[in-house]
């Protein structure tokens, strides 16, 4: 990092300083070297270009995304830009190198046909070694805003229209993370910024901590020689204590408290906060404290608060949702006993108690409550993909496949 941080701005720039150095147009051509016939082809380098060209990419102060920056593990930067006339996402990331590369995971999704998936314009690795860490270079296509911003700039529309928006937002985000789980790939991330849509066509990037199964349907292999990754390596368990692997506000409830296994509940429920979240910012008098986006002293402490939000019987008003669509309404009751109750118990204060909770998949019923979505949110029966209403945002192409049973994701029996 040290080397990094002392490099001259000239070719490409402190990378930890990046929003303040690389303004102007690069291009990212394929690394050639003459003297080395097994170069790798996904290694790029990165030139500084005077004029604007048909390959360059024009990146603008202005364009920067904001985000939050953590300098230790996993760091990236994201900008707005064009290439070639068309809008589009640069995404440089600073990774260990024994965590995923973000385009190994764009190609397994890929390979998989998941739906909702941005494309993949250009991807690369700068570096592919220094003191354990990779810088990658990713240009994906544009796919939007996130869906508090969505919602808000249609204020016009009535905080029912909104929150039915906001319910087949939700729906077609849970489908792409069932379809991605099906072939044993775990997104880890789920956050307001990772769902996004645009010109009513949702799609869920951010896929730079996401995990494969050992079972995981692609090849695997053929991936970690390309992308020049030990697969033994990110084939293991989350370090969830680490500031990077998640991002509070949206994290599930075991993983907030310490929990080192994932499984796609997780990924649900911060699914299911960031639909909550939006539309608690969408109230006309929200309460100054929100379930989501409040300040509170720690991770234990805000899972501690969304468990006691969860288990009251008008959780909706508990987290500052007054006012919502009946369908919203119906799509977060559904999910709420999904997420926190089994054999007919609330465990929500079991999982901010005891990271070693087990709470099963219930894969089953996950897809019965698929199905009910194709009937209720999108209006149309389980084989067929017509009858859309006009307000509803999307296409929702993802099929129900038979269930895949992960035994690296499902969380094992344990004792209390």
């Amino acid at each position: 990092l040290l080397y990094f941080l002392s490099l001259p701005p000239q070719k490409f720039g402190h990378f930890c300083d990046v929003t303040r150095r690389i303004w102007g147009e690069y291009e990212f051509v394929r690394r050639r070297d003459s003297t080395d016939e097994d170069q790798d082809p996904v290694l790029v380098d990165v030139n500084f270009s005077k004029d604007s060209t048909d390959s360059s990419i024009t990146i603008a102060k202005e364009c920067r995304i904001e985000q939050t920056i953590d300098l230790r593990g996993r760091m990236a930067h994201k900008f707005r830009v064009k290439h070639r006339g068309e809008r589009a996402i640069l995404k440089l990331s600073w990774t260990p190198v024994d965590r995923l590369p973000e385009s190994a995971v764009y190609d397994a999704l890929k390979a998989a046909n998941i739906p909702n998936i941005p494309s993949v314009i250009d991807s690369g690795i700068i570096v592919k070694n220094s003191f354990g860490y990779r810088v990658e270079y990713l240009l994906i296509e544009d796919c939007g805003v996130p869906l508090v911003e969505y919602l808000q700039a249609q204020l016009t529309l009535g905080i029912d229209e909104l929150s039915d928006i906001a319910a087949s937002v939700m729906s077609q985000a849970v489908e792409c993370i069932y379809s991605a789980w099906n072939a044993g790939i775990l997104h880890c991330n789920i956050t307001a910024d990772s769902i996004v849509v645009k010109d009513e066509r949702v799609a869920i990037p951010d896929w730079g901590h996401a995990k494969f199964a050992k079972d995981c349907a692609v090849d695997v292999d053929t991936l970690a020689a390309k992308w020049l990754f030990d697969k033994n390596k990110v084939a293991g368990d989350e370090d969830c204590d680490a500031p990077t692997t998640v991002t509070p506000l949206y994290a599930s409830i075991p993983v907030l408290v310490g929990a080192t296994q994932r499984s796609i509940v997780d990924d649900v429920e911060s699914a299911f906060f960031v639909a909550m979240d939006a539309l608690y910012k969408l109230q006309v008098d929200p309460p100054v404290v929100g379930m989501v986006g409040a300040e509170v002293g720690g991770r234990k402490s805000l899972a501690f608060m969304r468990a006691g939000c969860m288990g009251h019987y008008r959780y909706m008003e508990a987290v500052g949702v007054a006012k919502c669509s009946e369908l919203f309404a119906w799509l977060t009751d559904t999910f709420r006993e999904y997420l926190f109750v089994r054999n007919g118990e609330y465990i929500g204060r079991d999982l901010a108690i005891d990271p070693e909770f087990e709470r099963t998949v219930e894969i089953q019923q996950l897809e019965r409550i698929l199905v009910q979505i194709k009937e209720r949110v999108f209006g149309k029966s389980p084989v067929s993909n017509t009858g859309k209403k006009p307000s509803q945002v999307g296409k929702s192409s993802t099929s129900v496949k038979a269930p895949r049973r992960s035994k690296r994701f499902q969380s094992k029996k344990r004792r209390r």
